[in-house]
């Protein structure tokens, strides 16, 4: 989801309150702070000498250690962070957006939202699972151009065992 179209949704959904789900089942307590939003610029170079570029956006969400009953973020509140966060410097818009998360019983992690929905009167946004991928593979238009793309298939090494020890020279030890 693009940031602009993140902003629509908590636009549509004002006085909601917003519930993250970080994985099926579990949510981001609702005393959650959202503490920073951040452009990031992505400088890399793949494993195939390629240079790639891109941008996104990352939303920081926290927990207090010490739980805040009193304390939940609707969606009209995370759009007048985004409003303080503007006035300094303008959040690109037409990037992907990510949520940055973790707790005691996860590990920090930098997640996509996978989908929203509105359901007893709570705004409830499912975070989905990042991943990673090999860029050159990804590149690649034939089989053997993947076989080839990234580190290339596994060379097979044929291990000589003689009465559950190494020969030597056989390349196990």
């Amino acid at each position: 989801m693009k940031t602009k179209e993140f902003l629509e949704v908590l636009k549509a959904y004002k006085d909601l309150p917003v519930y993250f789900e970080y994985q099926p089942g579990s949510f981001v307590r609702t005393d959650y702070h959202l503490t920073e939003i951040k452009n990031v610029d992505f400088d890399t170079i793949d494993c195939g000498g390629v240079q790639n570029k891109w941008q996104e956006v990352h939303v920081q969400l926290w927990e207090n250690e010490v739980p805040e009953p009193n304390h939940q973020l609707t969606a009209s509140k995370i759009l007048s962070i985004f409003e303080v966060v503007n006035k300094v410097r303008t959040t690109l818009e037409d990037v992907e957006v990510f949520f940055e998360y973790q707790n005691h019983n996860f590990h920090k992690a930098t997640l996509p939202v996978a989908a929203y929905e509105v359901k007893n009167d709570l705004l409830i946004v499912r975070l989905g699972e990042g991943f990673t991928t090999c860029k050159a593979k990804d590149r690649a238009t034939t089989e053997e151009e993947k076989a080839q793309a990234c580190c290339g298939s596994p060379i097979e090494v044929e291990v000589k065992v003689e009465a559950n020890q190494c020969a030597p020279g056989s390349g196990c030890c």
